[in-house]
């Protein structure tokens, strides 16, 4: 099944900065028939940071507001009731582990069972550091963070023994609607070692905005582990992006256009779920419509051409 999703980061820019103007986009989406609506994750951005990731692309302002994703995405369920509600993706590592089980179980209560949750390590060693959270062990204990989730979602009374969390008989109500499946997602960069990850913990690969070609071939290592371990690889759902940025035109001058054409891309590349974001190609609110079209047409008609080959 082919779906589309829509990044909602900075969309407040188009209505004067009001995070009403997300609720608003969020609805307009939905009632249109997008599939999955997210929200990216930084607690905080350093002024270094922020320099290093602007040299390589990153093309948000030190000014943007990072709306905390897990809050927003609450408030966004009660606009919406169609599209699935997701992170793209959640620094997991600076959040204690029981307590991460908590805020997405409820979330996953609050959107009546729509939560697809994207989960990072992030990049960021400041963002860390104030969050007194350990920076190099991160990858370790998002994996433990998975198992946690898990014991406590399937219901009480629960038990880990871990690295970092240990715990026995514990109850934590409530327990999501989608139960221990919650739909899990990691944000890695395509490593071999990032690809095993993702097959092991039986979990979904979100990919970053890059090229199509390395999209596909990380689909194709994906499906190659998951049958070198015996498991399905319809299991492992992969969700990519499209480009966050105009390449230096004008969002009068780019359109829909080069997102299209990379959508389509993406999508015949054996992805799951294209995320798009807007905002470098949109300037009002107006303009959400006919920028959002075109991608539900192609998204359909990819839809249908898988449903022929199958």
């Amino acid at each position: 099944m082919a779906r589309l999703g829509f990044n909602l980061m900075g969309v407040d820019e188009l209505y004067g900065g009001r995070f009403t103007g997300i609720l608003e986009a969020a609805g307009l989406a939905d009632r249109m028939g997008v599939d999955l609506l997210v929200l990216p994750d930084h607690v905080t951005i350093s002024e270094r940071a922020h320099r290093d990731r602007v040299a390589v692309g990153f093309p948000y302002p030190i000014d943007t507001n990072w709306f905390e994703p897990l809050t927003a995405l609450a408030a966004i369920a009660g606009v919406t009731g169609r599209a699935r509600l997701g992170t793209n993706v959640l620094i997991a590592p600076i959040r204690p582990a029981v307590l991460l089980a908590k805020q997405l179980a409820t979330l996953d209560v609050i959107c009546g069972g729509r939560l697809d949750v994207g989960l990072g390590a992030g990049w960021q060693e400041e963002e860390y550091r104030v969050t007194e959270r350990p920076f190099e062990r991160r990858f370790g204990y998002l994996e433990e963070q998975v198992a946690v989730c898990r014991a406590l979602w399937a219901g009480g009374p629960a038990a880990h023994a871990g690295q970092r969390v240990d715990f026995t008989d514990l109850h934590s109500m409530p327990v999501p609607v989608q139960g221990a499946d919650l739909r899990l997602s990691f944000g890695f960069h395509p490593t071999p070692r990032a690809i095993e990850r993702v097959v092991r913990h039986g979990v979904g690969w979100w990919a970053a905005p890059m090229p199509v070609e390395e999209v596909r071939a990380a689909i194709a290592a994906i499906r190659a582990e998951s049958v070198r371990v015996g498991r399905d690889p319809a299991t492992i759902p992969v969700t990519a992006a499209t480009t966050l940025v105009a390449h230096g035109r004008t969002a009068e001058e780019a359109g829909a256009a080069p997102v299209l054409q990379e959508a389509r891309a993406l999508w015949e590349a054996g992805a799951d779920c294209v995320i798009v974001h807007p905002l470098a190609f949109v300037r009002t609110p107006e303009a959400l419509p006919a920028f959002l079209q075109p991608l539900l047409d192609a998204r359909d008609a990819a839809h249908a051409s898988r449903t022929t080959l199958s």
